[in-house]
């Protein structure tokens, strides 16, 4: 992987972890509970969480599900920069992309049903949803900027 790739990866995968962190920061402010949901969900996956009720929101699971969600952003980002370059040598593997961006929205959902679906009746599923579309469509635009041509030349090609 050229270093150009790398950089816009892990900038956009940054953008896309930023988005989903900002969203539901401002959802936690504004129901009165600053980093609940980072917290509930680092508690799930570190301690086992089962009972919402039992949550005590502590810097230490902010900050080790920050890390975790940075991380799988970060692995996102690389990843679809590295099908982008790919795509700017044979356009028709843009439709891969597509793909990958529709996986990740698929992805996060069920790991959630399959990991902790209780977490459904806590976080309501649209705030998921919006979330993983919102970091999504922000790091599409982020790589559209930089490969114009190679969407250009798939959506004629299609």
């Amino acid at each position: 992987m050229h270093k150009h790739t790398i950089v816009e990866g892990v900038m956009g995968g940054t953008i896309g972890a930023v988005a989903v962190a900002v969203w539901f920061l401002c959802i936690d402010v504004w129901m009165g509970q600053p980093f609940r949901t980072p917290a509930l969900l680092g508690a799930t996956l570190f301690e086992g969480l089962r009972d919402p009720a039992a949550l005590h929101t502590t810097a230490r699971l902010v900050v080790e599900y920050t890390v975790l969600h940075g991380v799988a952003f970060l692995a996102f980002g690389l990843l679809a920069a590295a099908l982008l370059a790919a795509a700017d040598q044979d356009p028709s593997l843009f439709f891969v992309v597509i793909m990958l961006f529709c996986c990740f929205e698929v992805f996060a959902l069920m790991l959630i049903a399959i990991l902790a679906e209780w977490l459904f009746e806590v976080l309501a599923w649209w705030t998921l949803v919006l979330a993983n579309l919102l970091a999504g469509l922000i790091m599409l635009g982020f790589f559209y900027r930089r490969h114009r041509s190679t969407w250009h030349a798939f959506l004629v090609a299609a």
